[in-house]
């Protein structure tokens, strides 16, 4: 992925300039793209803007006219639509001629940097006239933009542009070596003061929230329209397709138009999380009862759970004891509820004894009753895949509820996401694609230790490099895959204030990956990781990797390395 400055879009960006931003964006890990670059302070204060600046490590820099418009066409004096005031050709020179000017003269060991010119009709067709003095490679309109069958295609076409750019101009020549990592940098700094739109670290973060929240709207609408048209319904999904925010957003719903309604689930931090979120809401919905299904079965029926339950407990006294309550007619009356909003679906069907207690709450039952079931039947990490098949076969079967797959990745950039595919490694395709736009090779990292204290090092170094950057202390988590082995709660790091995930406060905090299931948080950090172990489940990269709508970083024992080079470049892909 290509690192776009700024990373998202601003929401008034035309259509044709978001289509080149996406394929940008999806261009290789040395590309460098800066996004409306305005140079009037360069130029005198004139209207000198670039759409895109590209900075090709082993080409040169390529400026970027993008022009959205469906028509565009010109008469020889004058262009259509009349939005369009100047050739696009001539805006594209311009820009150019300004940028070159200005980084030759205040970064004078950049001079020999070839820096040519094009522009981009995504929408359009458009047909040179001779008399324009526009060569070839100068346009690319929608017959050829519209052709690539994804930005490799796009970027490698981009390539060839710019060396004939540099062939035709006796001025320019190729470089001798590709610019270095720190050389690309340097550019960009220097460009930094006249960017348009450059927030500082902490507003770009909630820039790229409000976003989410904005796809996310987008993929709820069909999801609560089936809803509303069926008394039950399955929606099915990957993790980070929305599934919760999802059953949260149909829940409010739901209970706002007068029905008791409960939103449950089976993960004890999930449960605890949405019960939060969903108290906030005003005015409050006494009718909505929201956290862990055991939990609640517990309270509703009035049995006291022990301080300290073990496994045993949930698993097989619980349920037993909820059995026993629920032959009380009375009961069925005063705990029932109307509908049912149920996450994570999968976690309860796989325990029998508690989803027949639980379908005794509603009324209808499973058969009959009103219901939203979410969860993820087809990458199950913790259970076991038959005997899910076998339950959701046999739901199916009985309730013939409405069916929706959510395929479209929604939380993660494609490298955080597809990454955590390859390491778990799943054969199937999850995702059809993401929703999200930018991310690059910085959003994800590998680091290998030899003993505990240098994962505690490296920990405490990835805590001050977030900080750095603008996150604050609750916007970082830390999952270890070891129940046993926590490096985050090792003396080492004391000093940092980690607190165990089901402690509520402004901290960083820590839990296994299976606790953190359902949840994200900006920054994920993975550690304890050692595949080597003969106990190690791989697919916790899959579940831990996909909570980050950030960035990821995972720190694994070098005695694994070899290991995960290979699940990474097994058919081709690499990440490391």
């Amino acid at each position: 992925m290509a690192r776009m400055i700024p990373s998202i879009m601003d929401d008034r960006t035309p259509s044709g300039e978001r289509d080149v931003f996406s394929m940008l964006a999806a261009g290789p890990d040395d590309w460098m793209i800066m996004h409306s670059l305005d140079l009037a302070p360069w130029n005198r204060g004139l209207r000198t803007e670039i759409d895109f600046v590209v900075i090709v490590p082993d080409c040169g820099i390529l400026c970027i006219e993008v022009k959205s418009h469906s028509i565009i066409t010109f008469d020889g004096t004058y262009w259509t639509p009349p939005e369009i005031k100047r050739s696009p050709f001539k805006q594209a020179a311009d820009g150019r001629h300004t940028f070159y000017r200005r980084l030759r003269d205040i970064a004078p060991q950049f001079r020999n940097v070839p820096v040519v010119h094009m522009c981009i009709f995504p929408n359009a067709s458009f047909h040179l006239h001779v008399n324009m003095s526009v060569q070839q490679w100068e346009l690319m309109d929608n017959r050829v933009f519209r052709t690539f069958k994804d930005s490799s295609d796009f970027c490698q076409d981009i390539k060839l542009r710019i060396a004939e750019s540099i062939n035709a101009d006796g001025k320019l020549n190729h470089l001798r070596n590709p610019l270095s990592e720190s050389q690309v940098q340097s550019i960009v700094n220097y460009c930094l003061p006249v960017q348009k739109y450059h927030p500082n670290a902490r507003e770009e973060i909630m820039l790229r929230e409000q976003a989410i929240e904005r796809i996310l709207r987008d993929q709820q609408k069909p999801v609560l329209k089936l809803a509303f048209a069926n008394d039950r319904i399955i929606v099915s999904g990957g993790a980070g397709t929305g599934k919760t925010l999802i059953s949260m957003e149909l829940a409010r719903r739901k209970a706002e138009s007068g029905q008791r309604v409960a939103l449950l689930c089976f993960n004890r931090l999930i449960g605890q999380w949405m019960k939060e979120q969903m108290g906030r809401i005003t005015p409050t919905l006494p009718n909505l009862i929201v956290g862990r299904s055991i939990q609640v079965m517990a309270e509703l029926t009035g049995l006291d759970i022990p301080e300290t339950p073990d496994g045993n407990y949930w698993s097989k006294e619980l349920p037993m004891k909820l059995e026993e309550k629920l032959t009380d007619p009375e009961i069925g009356i005063i705990a029932s509820f109307d509908y049912l909003v149920l996450d994570e679906t999968q976690d309860i069907l796989l325990r029998p004894a508690i989803w027949q207690c639980l379908f005794h709450f509603l009324n209808g039952g499973i058969r009959d009753g009103k219901y939203a079931l979410f969860g993820d039947f087809e990458h199950q990490v913790f259970g076991e895949h038959e005997l899910l098949k076998k339950a959701l076969d046999k739901l199916l079967q009985d309730a013939q509820p409405a069916k929706w797959k959510l395929s479209e990745n929604c939380r993660n950039y494609s490298i955080i996401g597809e990454t955590a595919v390859q390491l778990s490694g799943f054969d199937e395709k999850i995702y059809t694609g993401y929703m999200r736009q930018g991310g690059s090779i910085a959003n994800y990292n590998i680091l290998f230790y030899a003993t505990e204290d240098e994962q505690a090092r490296k920990l405490s170094g990835l805590l001050k490099e977030f900080k750095q950057q603008g996150y604050r202390p609750e916007e970082i988590t830390v999952l270890s895959f070891s129940a046993e082995r926590c490096v985050a709660k090792s003396q080492q790091m004391k000093a940092y204030q980690i607190h165990p995930a089901w402690q509520q406060g402004r901290f960083t905090h820590y839990c296994t990956v299976q606790a953190f299931k359902g949840l994200e948080n900006k920054i994920i950090i993975l550690t304890d990781v050692s595949p080597s172990e003969a106990e190690f489940h791989r697919d916790l990269f899959y579940t831990g990797m996909t909570r980050a709508t950030e960035s990821v970083r995972v720190l694994c024992n070098i005695k694994c390395q070899e290991t995960l080079l290979r699940w990474l470049t097994k058919g081709g892909f690499t990440c490391v």
